[in-house]
């Protein structure tokens, strides 16, 4: 074996960089062919079951009953083999360890039995539906499920990576050849679970599955699995090591002149054919996108852009010379600029509605003219297809319409919140507006939108404006024109808004494409506009499991002085870790930190970690984060939705205070500070989310809609479906 592969023309390892790195050094040293690492490979493409033995389903349903990381689920594969007294020590075990158990007794485990006849009589009705027994499991979807705490395995590499894929810790027993050394590099290497150093025993059993399942050295083991699964899943973005693996693959399979094994010329040039053939209706096929230059709409901009790339869609920017994005980091992107020509007293961000008015008037010109250039440089290689700008730029409408080029329209809120905005007409006829802007009393606040439930009048997604008629003019202005544009993209995906989705349609009678969450697809190059502190996530690997609160309202918000320390003092007083970002310019006329008390920091002896930026989505993957307190944002709300990270909800104004509404009161994953800033509020809240029960309930209904979430992006999934609509949808004009 050895021999053969040595003289072949490659080898192909379902396996990823990260992890067998040094591995991988020492092979390319000693074969001198091209090596490939491009696993794992279910990532990649979720295929049809190709098991041998029927899945039983039944399982998935039983877990949907149990709690969150509860059941140790147990697996030796479809070859290994135990005695009958092997056989009831594991069952004892299981037992004896009081943990829901999900068990593979697959036919012909234990030598001389069929199933189940060595069990005790009475040993199921005496586990009292704690333990369920199939004869062979779903074990990808099975690890996938967020009642799955460990696994016990025989560590076959494809069980080994399917549970890394899933950060799900491991008790190993390996049965013989390459499972020992997969049980070793697991337990002594990558540090991600346990070997049962003494046979199978009833009691090393009992000791090990909670030393994994409850005790603090589980919790460990767990932050560091997790950290391999987001390099696991980052393998397979765009421009990570089993992503350009592929392609090298396949650019050498494609053009080799020799026969080999990997492929004969015959099949790479049918093979190439294809790819061209594939290729050829999106080839050329320009999109151009126009972000508004805000913190909050480039990134699901940038990130829609990356997706359509990924689809073979050539791609340009345009973009304001105020807030530009970095074009070094899209170097497959063109990009042109447009000089809005902005007054230095036009560009603060705390009067959002006179900026973005100030932008829609300015940016007609230069913006019609730039892309009417872009259009008429196109030629037949590289036709411009369609435009795709965000909602806000409501003049891209007549723009488009003058240059007879369809415009499709993204939204970077909430579809919920959108639907708020579209009834701003009835509102104001009905008199809501004018109860939320002169500051009702709150049983007046307090009252049901009956005409937008879940709302009351508190959540009318206002921004408090000196400017109320030019707020909604634009409000006007963005609804009318998204009506009259060419089709509607959401950063979110069905399950989560289907009722407001629907709704919606009714109005809007245009194609609707919720594709999120967009950050999902891909691993973007970074659009922030602030420079991101790594520190924090080597702070966050020393915090234990689901520890930490983590702070942050965004890049616009502005709280003043007192605020600020009531938050501190929240912060301080709840004895809970916390991660919190203070954004220079969140405390207005402040540098950064200054109206702390003197000592605050030390004071809190290494419990709080400080930072001006964070990188928001690797923080809440960070296995060590339990709640986020947010401003709900919808890119902060739809990520923490993502991670499983139940939120504390502190909207400020617009569409934040409709996501607020729906996360703590429709969804129910968070919590709703009500009474603003105010210390002892700060307290309680934090610690009903990272501590109390209520918070454990909240935790488990965010970690099933992050399951929902993953499997709209799945091939039959809506996310999926939706985005293959979309792209039929530009390809059409």
């Amino acid at each position: 074996m050895v021999d053969g592969a040595k003289v072949s023309s490659g080898i192909i390892w379902n396996t990823f960089e990260d992890l067998e790195e040094s591995a991988l050094a020492t092979l390319r040293q000693q074969f001198s062919i091209p090596i490939f690492p491009i696993g794992p490979f279910h990532v990649c493409i979720p295929a049809s079951p190709s098991s041998l033995l029927t899945q039983d389903q039944s399982c998935i349903a039983w877990l949907d009953k149990q709690a969150p990381k509860s059941v140790i689920y147990v697996s030796f594969g479809s070859i290994a083999a135990v005695s009958e007294a092997e056989f009831l020590e594991i069952a004892w075990g299981l037992a004896n360890c009081k943990l829901p158990f999900l068990w593979v007794v697959r036919p012909g485990l234990t030598r001389g039995s069929d199933c189940l006849e060595p069990l005790p009589s009475g040993f199921m009705e005496m586990v009292d539906g704690r333990g369920h027994l199939v004869k062979w499991a779903p074990q990808q979807e099975v690890l996938a499920h967020p009642a799955v705490g460990a696994f016990w395995t025989h560590n076959g590499w494809n069980s080994t990576l399917e549970s890394i894929c899933e950060g799900i810790p491991m008790i190993c027993m390996p049965c013989f050849t390459d499972q020992k050394v997969n049980a070793r590099y697991v337990s002594d290497v990558w540090k991600v679970g346990l070997q049962l150093e003494n046979g199978l025993k009833r009691e090393e059993i009992e000791k090990t599955i909670r030393r994994v399942m409850v005790e603090k050295q589980g919790e460990e083991i767990r932050s560091r699995i997790f950290r391999l699964k987001e390099k696991a899943n980052h393998s397979w973005k765009q421009g990570r090591s089993s992503f350009e693996s592929i392609n090298s693959l396949v650019h050498i399979n494609l053009t080799s002149n020799k026969v080999g094994t990997l492929k004969s010329k015959r099949e790479a040039d049918s093979m190439e054919r294809q790819k061209e053939s594939n290729v050829q209706q999106k080839k050329g096929r320009r999109v151009i996108l126009f972000p508004l230059p805000l913190q909050g709409h480039i990134n699901p901009m940038l990130q829609l852009a990356s997706i359509l790339y990924s689809k073979g869609f050539s791609i340009t920017i345009i973009h304001t010379n105020f807030n530009s994005p970095n074009p070094s980091n899209y170097p497959h992107f063109s990009f042109n600029s447009i000089s809005e020509s902005l007054w230095e007293s036009e560009v603060s961000t705390e009067n959002a509605i006179s900026l973005l008015t100030v932008l829609n008037d300015k940016c007609v010109v230069p913006f019609q003219d730039c892309l009417a250039k872009l259009i008429s440089n196109g030629d037949q290689e590289e036709p411009v297809t369609c435009l795709i700008t965000d909602a806000i730029w409501h003049f891209a409408q007549t723009v488009a319409d003058t240059l007879r080029l369809p415009r499709i329209v993204l939204r970077t809120s909430s579809i919920s919140s959108f639907l708020a905005f579209s009834a701003f007409q009835i509102l104001l006829e009905k008199g809501y507006l004018a109860e939320q802007v002169s500051f009702s009393s709150d049983s007046q606040l307090e009252k049901p939108v009956t005409e937008l439930p879940p709302l009351r009048v508190k959540d009318i997604p206002i921004i408090v404006t000196h400017d109320t008629r030019n707020f909604h003019q634009l409000i006007s202005a963005v609804v009318s024109k998204t009506k009259a544009c060419s089709g509607l993209i959401w950063n979110s995906f069905e399950d989560l808004e289907q009722t407001e989705l629907t709704r919606l349609h009714k109005d809007f009678p245009i194609p609707m494409f919720p594709i999120g969450p967009f950050h999902k697809y891909c691993l973007a190059s970074s659009s922030s506009l602030l420079s991101q502190d790594q520190s924090c996530i080597s702070w966050l690997d020393k915090q234990a499991a689901k520890s930490v609160m983590y702070v942050s309202f965004g890049s616009i918000v502005v709280v003043n002085v007192t605020e600020f320390l009531e938050i501190a003092w929240g912060l301080a007083n709840s004895r809970v870790p916390f991660l919190w970002v203070v954004r220079p310019g969140l405390v207005p006329g402040v540098e950064w930190l200054e109206p702390l008390p003197k000592g605050f920091l030390e004071m809190l002896d290494g419990r709080g970690h400080i930072v001006k930026w964070a990188p928001q989505q690797e923080v809440l993957a960070h296995p060590a984060v339990g709640g986020f307190w947010t401003h709900n944002g919808w890119n902060s709300t739809l990520e923490s939705i993502c991670e499983g990270v139940p939120m504390i909800c502190q909207p400020c104004f617009g569409d934040q205070l409709v996501n607020a509404r729906y996360v703590s009161h429709v969804w129910r994953v968070g919590l709703h500070l009500e009474r603003k800033f105010e210390r002892r509020e700060i307290e309680t809240a934090i610690r009903r989310v990272t501590v109390e029960a209520e918070g454990q309930e909240m935790r488990e209904r965010i970690m099933h809609l992050k399951e929902k979430l993953e499997l709209s992006l799945l091939e039959a999934g809506s996310s999926y479906q939706s985005l293959e609509r979309l792209v039929d949808h530009i390809l059409s004009f």
